[in-house]
């Protein structure tokens, strides 16, 4: 439409190559319609850069710029990709297969799997809460992962006796009082006490009885990932150890203790069928199964072999074989 006489005005093809995609141009002047224009017209440069952006666009909505830059420079550009190879891709297929391997990893092998079992309120007077079943629990005992601490090189850096430390008054005032980690502080100094007093489930043990620190961690930002499915690692430390040596990855001093599992939807739908208060109250319930869940991680963790441990302590041998 011409802006000056209202008339319409036909395009040439040669005339306008930047704002048509993929038109073959001949030496002649070919005209097409104003419509046809319309239909050809694209907002990126190449065919390409278009199908990638349709893509971003369409479907999720979590495909964020970063993710998609991702793909291109490093996924389509990598010398090792082959779209030949794609013909009879399928993600689900792929996605199973790795979940498979996954399990049978024998980074996951070397724990043990169970299956968590919790109760929800029914929501009705009188009646009895309503069990669910909750697979793809991965978990240490933490008896296993103590005596495997203090046989390997890294109990050499265990401190295993309290101590004060001091600050020295170059002036010959008083000393000052200094914390700086775990096993200097009052409260290890008094557990250090009462252990040696404790009773033991062998009265003709004569073995020297140390405390052994437990420190546990989690980040619930930083789920890990297994195939497909996400858990929530739990990690256990040692207070014996300096923060300078605990906090260093090559120590390789903080373990693997737990993999909690998340709640799976096939939750909220049974919950949607069977509790009449779901509608109104699906927030505090689900809070409720949450608790539920850490709890009951913890009571695989803290097991009869930990309480037995706790009560009466336990033989370890050390990096260099004395009890």
């Amino acid at each position: 439409m011409c802006l000056a006489c209202g008339k319409t005005i036909a395009i040439a093809l040669h005339k306008t190559p930047m704002l048509l995609y993929h038109l073959k141009t001949t030496t002649n002047t070919a005209v097409v319609p104003e419509q046809h224009v319309t239909e050809v017209f694209s907002l990126y440069k190449t065919k390409s850069v278009e199908l990638v952006m349709d893509w971003q666009n369409t479907g999720s909505l979590a495909k964020l710029n970063e993710e998609i830059n991702h793909l291109v420079r490093d996924i389509l550009h990598h010398p090792d990709f082959w779209p030949e190879k794609l013909k009879h891709f399928n993600a689900g297929r792929e996605n199973r297969k790795a979940d498979k391997a996954e399990e049978n990893s024998p980074f996951l092998q070397s724990f043990t799997h169970a299956t968590i079992s919790i109760d929800v309120p029914s929501g009705r007077k009188h009646s009895t809460p309503h069990p669910f079943s909750i697979p793809g629990l991965y978990f240490c005992k933490i008896t296993i992962l103590i005596q495997e601490a203090f046989k390997s090189p890294l109990s050499r850096h265990f401190h295993l006796l309290p101590f004060n430390l001091y600050q020295k008054h170059p002036y010959g005032k008083a000393d000052k009082r200094i914390f700086s980690e775990l096993y200097d502080s009052d409260v290890f100094y008094d557990e250090h006490d009462k252990v040696q007093c404790a009773l033991s489930d062998d009265p003709t043990c004569k073995r020297e009885k140390v405390v052994m620190a437990l420190m546990f961690w989690s980040d619930a930002m930083h789920l890990a990932t297994f195939g497909t499915t996400e858990m929530w690692p739990v990690y256990m430390l040692f207070g014996n150890l300096s923060k300078y040596i605990r906090s260093k990855p090559s120590s390789e001093a903080t373990k693997h203790l737990v993999y909690i599992p998340p709640l799976p939807d096939s939750l909220q739908d049974k919950l949607k069928k069977v509790h009449p208060k779901w509608d109104t109250q699906q927030k505090g319930i689900l809070t409720h199964c949450h608790q539920e869940l850490m709890h009951t991680v913890w009571s695989f963790l803290l097991n009869n072999d930990f309480i037995h441990m706790h009560t009466y302590g336990m033989v370890v041998q050390c990096h260099d074989g004395v009890e």
